[in-house]
């Protein structure tokens, strides 16, 4: 499969697919949900939003729309690839869609898809005088 900028590869069902998120999925994600796809990733980075799984499919949703899925074959997919490599791909396409964020990001240690920030240096802190 010839892959296009920004595109992420997966297997599902049987067949190669990609996951990609162009203006055009960012949009189709907007006209759908009242948000922006931006909004949406805030949100999900967001405390309590585990399991926000309205989001994760239909940004799934948005970015296949290249195939015409429909939201219900979309979350088809998440079942058979699963939740985790879901989010995986999600975020891979994340990247993609905005390399300069995840390149800043990158230099400044953020916080990457696998959860594997840099532990907070609590040590700094000098205890009370009693």
């Amino acid at each position: 499969m010839n892959m296009m900028r920004g595109a992420i590869p997966f297997e599902a069902e049987g067949r190669a697919r990609f996951l990609r998120l162009t203006t055009n999925a960012q949009v189709r994600y907007q006209e759908r949900a009242g948000e922006t796809l931006v909004d949406a990733i805030v949100a999900m980075q967001g405390e309590g939003s585990q399991g926000d799984m309205l989001r994760l499919r239909r940004l799934i949703w948005a970015g296949m729309g290249h195939e015409g899925l429909s939201e219900d074959a979309a979350g088809d997919l998440i079942d058979e690839i699963g939740l985790a490599e879901a989010s995986r791909l999600l975020g891979d396409a994340i990247r993609a869609a905005f390399p300069e964020a995840a390149k800043a990001e990158a230099e400044t240690g953020a916080k990457d898809s696998e959860g594997n920030a840099p532990s907070p240096a609590k040590a700094k802190a000098k205890p009370a005088a009693a």
